[in-house]
């Protein structure tokens, strides 16, 4: 019996990546980082190109991570995206610069490409071990519940980040990145014996990435099903994340008590937090008719979102956070169920690609819009 096997427990593995939830969320500067560049005197359009420029190296590297974290190891795979974060905070204190931000931006991009499939791959193969993987949804509601609350707890901070100044932030984004690190290194890989097979040497490594590429792509060809409603929700999550994104703006602008700007700021955070409150009926749905709600409420929330009262600025950000982390739930659900486990983290990041692929057009298209 494999050693990881031997040593697996289901509980620890959740409190950790729990934990890790939290350590990705909570960065008092990551999660007002368009608020950050803003007052450094950088405009909505600079920001808006930045964002481009931010999903060009997520689009560019997307791929290789998934196929890394299903050749090489789930585990091994967030003890890099960890590693970038740091790099990430650490390029912004580094370099007073456009540069600076640039580079901060490149690996912030590589470090959530490094999480992005890795994470839901190890959490539905852990919960596959211990023959849960019928609560999948609640558990990924939880951490998205988990995650969605500690941003926003960084985002009630914002006034007192504001006050310490971006480097300062972005030292503890730093020091909450080595945190995160270490509740990687607790974690256990679950069993997965094509996995197994795949680093049992560096010389079957190229081999093993060409059967990983192999059979996502087989999926990919005769899935249909599966390539809609990875097109589907990445269209309704980059217009709900880019919405928010400017909305940071919008609301420091509205708020005329600077005390008030980091609980304004808190509320634009909730609805993703409390998606797990919408996932079940959208679950009862087909998957068509979900998404269309979803859409339309989205469309809805970004028009609101160009105006100046407060009230509907925050009912705004909390809805398309909402309908947004409730979408991508079901819609890890059902792709989950589709995918092989030797291909899982890959099809994942094609999912993500596709984010991307939206993104990079639409950053600069929504800086217009709010400008």
């Amino acid at each position: 019996m494999p050693k990881n096997k031997e040593s697996f427990s289901l509980p620890h593995q959740k409190r950790t990546l729990v934990l890790l939830e939290w350590a990705v969320g909570f960065r008092p500067a990551g999660s007002v980082w368009v608020l950050l560049l803003a007052l450094r005197g950088y405009s909505l359009v600079e920001i808006g190109l930045a964002e481009g420029l931010f999903h060009v190296v997520s689009l560019c590297c997307e791929l290789p991570s998934g196929l890394l974290a299903d050749v090489l190891g789930r585990k091994r795979t967030l003890v890099a995206s960890q590693g970038m974060f740091l790099l990430s905070a650490l390029f912004m204190v580094a370099f007073d610069s456009s540069w600076g931000v640039y580079l901060s931006l490149a690996a912030s991009a590589m470090a959530f490409n490094l999480q992005s499939g890795t994470r839901e791959a190890i959490t539905y193969e852990s919960m596959l071990q211990a023959g849960q993987e019928a609560d999948y949804l609640k558990f990924s509601s939880l951490q998205n519940g988990i995650y969605r609350f500690s941003d926003g707890g960084a985002m009630l901070l914002a006034g007192a980040t504001v006050l310490l100044g971006w480097r300062t932030a972005y030292l503890l984004d730093a020091g909450i990145a080595l945190a995160g690190l270490a509740a990687v290194l607790c974690l256990t890989e679950p069993v997965c014996p094509e996995q197994e097979r795949n680093t049992a040497s560096l010389s079957g490594f190229p081999a093993a990435m060409r059967e990983t590429v192999r059979g996502a792509w087989a999926l990919l060809r005769t899935d249909g099903t599966a390539v809609r409603i990875m097109l589907v929700n990445a269209l309704a999550g980059a217009c709900a994340t880019l919405t928010r994104f400017f909305l940071q703006q919008r609301v420091e602008e509205a708020v005329t008590v600077p005390a008030l700007l980091g609980p304004a700021l808190f509320v634009l955070g909730l609805g993703g937090g409390l998606a797990g409150l919408l996932t079940g009926r959208l679950d009862r749905m087909p998957y068509g008719k979900a998404a269309a709600l979803t859409m339309a409420g989205v469309t809805v929330c970004a028009l609101a979102a160009r105006g100046s009262f407060l009230p509907i600025l925050l009912a705004s950000g909390l809805a398309a956070g909402l309908l947004d982390d409730s979408l991508q739930l079901i819609s890890d659900k059902r792709l989950n169920d589709r995918f092989p486990s030797a291909q899982r983290a890959t099809l994942v990041s094609v999912a993500s690609m596709a984010f991307s692929v939206f993104m990079i057009p639409l950053s600069p298209l929504f800086g217009l819009l709010f400008s």
